[in-house]
C-alpha cells in the first residue's frame, strides 16, 4: 500500500454502454490498491444505464449520467471534464485491470523525467484462451503510423487536457490514437514494459480488434483519416529526420564522429525513438569502439520495428562483434523469415555455422 501523503489523485475513466462484462471492470478497479484513486463511469448507453454504487471497494465512484447515446469521444471528453485527478486513465467495460495496474503507473513516475504521458504493455486475451503481448517501446515517427499504446496502458497528466487535449468527436474510432499524437506534440512519452491490464482483444465492437471486433473497411477509413489529419506534422519531421540522418552518413564518410553523433542526437530529440536515427547511431558507435552502446541503440531501433530485416542484420553484426555469436545467429534467423533472399544475411549465418561447426 502506498502513502497516501505522498500519492496524486488519479482519476479512472470507464465508459459504459452498461454491458454484462460491466462487473467484473469494476470489480478489478476495486482489487487496486493505489489510495488516491476515483472512479468516474460515463453513462455512455444513455438514460437507460443502470445506477450504480458510490463506491467500488476502497475507491470513490461517480456515474456522470447523459439523457442520449454518446459515441466513445463523447463519453471519453464527458470522462474528461469530470475528472479531478492530477493524472488520469481509462478502463473500458469488457477489459480488466490486473493487480499493481495504477500503482505500477503513477510508481514510473520516478523514471519518466518529466514526460507527461507514461504507458506499458498490454496482454491481449483472445476467445480461444491465448494470449499475446501488445505495444512497442515509444517511437515518435512510428506513432504516426500506427498506434501501438492502449488507452487503458498510459497515464497522462491533467494538464495536457488544460493544454488542448480533448478527443477527437470525429472519430468513431481510434479517438485514442489522435488523442496520443495531440499529445506527443506537447510532452514525450516514457514507457516502461510492465503488463499489467488485459485486453479482451474479441470483444467491444469498434472493429479495430480480431474476430467478430474486426472490420476491415471501418479499419481503413479511420486510419486514412487520421493520415489526412496529421500529413503535415508527419511529413514535415520525416524530412527533418531525413536530413539528419544523411547529414551524420555524411560525417561518418569522412570521420567526422562527433559530428555525426551529434547530429543523430539532434535528430533524436526532434524524433524520440526514430528507429533511422538509433540505427545511424549505433554505426557511430560501432565506428569508435562503444560496442555496448551500438548494441544498446540498434537494439531499441528493432524493439521498435521488430520486422524490419535491415536493422535486425545490423544487431546481428553487433551482436558477433561483441562474441555473442548466439543471438548475432537469431537475429539472422529472424532478417531471414521476413527476407529470405537476403543475401547479406545468408552469408553472415552461413560463416557463423561454418565456424560453429
Amino acid at each position: 500500500m502506498m502513502d497516501d501523503t505522498a500519492s496524486p489523485l488519479v482519476s479512472l475513466i470507464v465508459r459504459s454502454s452498461a454491458r454484462a462484462s460491466l462487473q467484473a471492470a469494476l470489480d478489478s478497479i476495486g482489487l487496486q490498491d493505489y489510495p488516491q484513486l476515483e472512479v468516474i463511469v460515463v453513462a455512455a448507453s444513455g438514460r437507460d444505464h443502470p445506477a450504480l454504487a458510490d463506491r467500488i471497494g476502497e475507491h470513490p465512484l461517480r456515474l456522470v449520467q447523459s439523457d442520449v447515446r454518446l459515441s466513445r469521444p463523447q463519453a471519453a471528453n464527458a470522462g474528461l471534464d469530470a475528472a479531478r485527478g492530477d493524472w488520469i486513465t481509462f478502463l473500458d467495460d469488457d477489459d480488466l485491470l490486473l493487480s499493481g495496474h495504477v500503482a505500477g503507473l503513477v510508481a514510473a513516475q520516478r523514471n519518466a523525467h518529466g514526460a507527461r504521458l507514461i504507458y506499458t504493455l498490454a496482454l491481449g486475451r483472445f476467445a480461444d484462451g491465448h494470449t499475446e503481448s501488445w505495444g512497442r517501446p515509444y517511437a515518435l515517427s512510428e506513432l504516426y503510423e500506427r498506434n501501438f499504446i492502449h488507452l487503458s496502458t498510459a497515464l497522462f497528466a491533467r494538464s495536457l487536457v488544460a493544454d488542448g487535449c480533448r478527443f477527437d468527436e470525429a472519430f468513431e474510432i481510434m479517438q485514442d490514437w489522435d488523442f496520443f499524437l495531440q499529445c506527443a506534440q506537447r510532452t514525450p512519452f516514457h514507457f516502461e514494459p510492465r503488463q499489467t491490464f488485459e485486453w479482451r482483444v474479441d470483444l467491444g465492437s469498434s472493429g479495430t480488434g480480431v474476430g467478430g471486433n474486426k472490420n476491415a473497411e471501418r479499419f481503413a477509413r479511420f486510419r486514412d483519416a487520421i493520415y489526412a489529419k496529421w500529413s503535415g506534422p508527419r511529413q514535415a519531421l520525416a524530412a527533418r529526420v531525413k536530413q539528419l540522418v544523411e547529414d551524420a552518413s555524411a560525417g561518418l564518410r569522412i570521420g567526422d564522429f562527433a559530428g555525426a553523433e551529434a547530429r543523430c542526437t539532434e535528430a533524436l530529440a526532434a524524433s524520440p525513438g526514430d528507429p533511422l536515427a538509433l540505427n545511424a547511431l549505433a554505426l557511430v558507435y560501432r565506428s569508435t569502439g562503444r560496442l555496448a552502446e551500438a548494441e544498446h541503440a540498434q537494439a531499441y531501433a528493432v524493439a521498435v520495428r521488430p520486422n524490419n530485416p535491415a536493422l535486425l542484420f545490423n544487431l546481428a553484426e553487433i551482436h558477433r562483434a561483441r562474441g555473442d555469436l548466439a543471438r548475432a545467429r537469431a537475429c539472422l534467423q529472424r532478417a531471414l523469415v521476413l527476407a529470405p533472399d537476403f543475401a547479406s544475411a545468408q552469408t553472415m549465418l552461413a560463416a557463423l555455422d561454418a565456424d560453429r561447426g
